[in-house]
């Protein structure tokens, strides 16, 4: 079975009249790398004492525990009184399973239904905002709230969980139950701003590196290095062409982007008028296939190159997720799109531009129902001497939103057509599960797609539908 570090039976079943640790030495530990306890987390009001309101799950069985006004935790069905989560949590799981030997309470135990680990973490992101270095987002070619407003409460959301994450955390916590307890604690705590949670081992903090860092192209920068987007104003020009983008498009993006822990992608299509420079997106395409799935991938294409061709459409572009990372281009992304440029430009009038599109629905960062939708376009390369040895310059693109009258038949149909094929998948989120205090994961996908619902306003309608195909 799995643990996330170990424990020693020293520390245990311990008294009631037992003398609890001086805060003042716990907190000093804590300021170098040591460990945090329940009391200090009381001490600055990020819990509070109170009946049953901590809890195991663990092999079909819960037990829940007392939080005592001292941070000590009773189990009042043995009436045992335990200095620490990992102690109890370790004597519970030998009570159901006898050969187990290790056991971490802060990511075993729960309070009031959110795991102590994320507790904690949110505890130290707290003493340590002004450290963090975290950047507010908003600029053009944006909908939603990017990462890092002081704004906003701080509090972090649970990042998604699907039966690849979990088994993946599984995997990871099996490779770490040799750890020493407290080097392990430390590594928690002097990581936590960046990895914030259980699932950072899956969704890690990225960092949005400057354009002008990257420098000539090398082998040394991956591929999926994260790159700010500039905007057109700070380049002295004006963006080369106007865009609108329909709700229907929109609120279909949104949909197919919060259903898996995957990255997605899909086309836009719609029209390209060289007359007065302006793109109309009024089509999304959700590609559903595998990331890697070349064979059906081809025949997706095909047949969305027929449906576009059948509605009298145009490509005008493609749009892809960052599931739990900000929604900046990848270095990936800028030469991927760069391609799609050259490809798609034609020649005199027949140049026709190509739209790129990133979004994040689950920002792990701050709890923001809205998903973050990014437009940009790439520029080539600044530099005069060698262009093609540096990498593409992104940059954010602006667009209207046109709110359609009513949703289509056809919007439907592929709201359905994209839940039947992630359903029986390991990364389709489980959406009954929290998201942030008593919003599940369910409601923000509704609180999202419910600013690109259409005119006529069937929102009750609509949210039944969306239940009816999720709940």
């Amino acid at each position: 079975m799995k643990d996330e570090d170990t424990t020693s039976d020293a520390e245990s079943i311990e008294s009631s009249s037992s003398a609890a640790a001086s805060p003042r030495r716990k907190r000093s530990k804590f300021l170098t790398g040591r460990g945090v306890t329940l009391r200090m987390l009381m001490e600055d009001g990020i819990m509070e004492g109170g009946e049953s309101v901590l809890s195991i799950d663990y092999l079909g069985q819960k037990f829940t525990a007392d939080l005592l006004p001292d941070g000590k935790i009773r189990w009042t069905e043995e009436d045992m009184i335990f200095n620490s989560p990992s102690s109890w949590a370790i004597h519970i799981k030998k009570l159901v399973n006898p050969h187990k030997r290790s056991g971490c309470g802060w990511s075993s135990v729960k309070y009031k239904g959110q795991k102590l680990d994320l507790v904690k973490s949110r505890w130290f992101c707290k003493l340590n905002l002004n450290k963090m270095g975290l950047r507010n987002g908003h600029g053009d070619g944006e909908s939603g709230s990017d990462y890092g407003s002081e704004d906003e409460d701080s509090e972090k959301p649970n990042p998604p969980m699907s039966d690849f994450v979990k088994k993946s955390l599984e995997n990871h916590e099996d490779k770490s139950m040799d750890d020493n307890d407290e080097e392990k604690e430390n590594k928690e705590n002097e990581g936590l701003c960046n990895n914030s949670h259980s699932g950072s081992v899956l969704f890690p903090a990225k960092k949005v590196e400057q354009y002008s860092s990257l420098g000539k192209r090398s082998q040394d920068i991956p591929s999926s290095t994260l790159v700010e987007c500039k905007s057109f104003k700070s380049l002295g020009k004006m963006q080369p062409f106007t865009i609108s983008v329909n709700s229907n498009s929109l609120l279909l993006i949104d949909f197919h982007c919060h259903l898996t822990t995957s990255e997605v992608v899909g086309y836009l299509a719609g029209k390209w008028d060289p007359t007065s420079q302006h793109m109309s997106v009024l089509q999304a395409y959700p590609c559903k296939c595998r990331l890697g799935d070349r064979e059906g991938s081809r025949n997706v294409e095909a047949q969305i190159q027929q449906s576009i061709a059948l509605r009298g459409l145009q490509l005008v572009g493609w749009y892809h997720s960052h599931p739990c990372t900000p929604a900046h281009p990848s270095v990936q992304d800028i030469d991927a799109q760069m391609d799609f440029q050259v490809r798609m430009k034609g020649e005199g009038n027949t140049y026709q531009p190509c739209l790129a599109m990133i979004s994040n629905p689950y920002n792990l960062q701050r709890a923001v129902k809205e998903s973050m939708l990014r437009a940009f376009w790439v520029m080539p390369s600044p530099e005069v001497t060698d262009p093609e040895k540096h990498y593409g310059m992104p940059v954010n693109m602006s667009y209207s939103s046109q709110q359609d009258m009513f949703l289509t038949q056809d919007i439907l149909i592929e709201l359905k057509a994209l839940v039947e094929f992630y359903k029986n998948t390991p990364d389709l989120v489980h959406f009954k599960e929290n998201w942030h205090h008593e919003d599940t994961f369910l409601s923000k996908l509704k609180d999202s797609v419910a600013k690109k619902f259409p005119k006529d306003r069937t929102d009750d309608k609509l949210f039944g539908y969306i239940n009816e195909l999720l709940g």
